[in-house]
């Protein structure tokens, strides 16, 4: 029992880590919103990152979240306008903020404040043209299965 608890103590510390250089990025972005567009790109591989911890966690909240922070750094780092790139760095804020919250406190008690997150930050990327397209387990084990009957 021991073993596990200091397994997802690990895993909470790496989560932790991801955050703090997404925090990092994040404040380089702002800073220098023209020249350090590139960045969100960064920013992105921190989000993936999250998300694929927190999912081994069974933290679907955090998971969820991150994917939508990672989503909107992509479409971040083709900002056209200051503005666009202004809207991104507001919601990335929101959604690392939210995040390292419930890392160190848990989620018990922000269910009605993650709900309107996740909103605002669906209604941010559909307002930049949406997520990009997704291949599901599904799809990925029928191509796998049309290879193999090809070879």
């Amino acid at each position: 029992m021991n073993q596990i608890r200091s397994e997802v103590l690990a895993f909470i510390q790496e989560l932790s880590g991801f955050a703090q250089i997404a925090e990092e990025t994040l404040q380089k972005i702002e800073n220098d919103k023209d020249g350090s567009k590139g960045l969100f790109s960064v920013f992105s591989e921190r989000m993936f990152e999250i998300r694929g911890t927190a999912s081994q966690l069974n933290l679907p909240h955090v998971a969820e979240i991150a994917g939508l922070g990672e989503e909107i750094a992509v479409k971040g780092s083709t900002a056209e306008t200051r503005s666009q790139i202004r809207k991104c760095i507001g919601s990335l804020w929101d959604a690392l903020t939210t995040i390292k919250f419930m890392l160190g406190k848990g989620s018990d008690d922000t269910d009605e404040e993650q709900e309107i997150l996740i909103h605002r930050l669906q209604s941010t990327l559909k307002a930049f043209g949406g997520a990009r397209p997704t291949v599901g387990v599904d799809e990925i084990e029928a191509l796998l299965k049309n290879r193999s009957e090809r070879s």
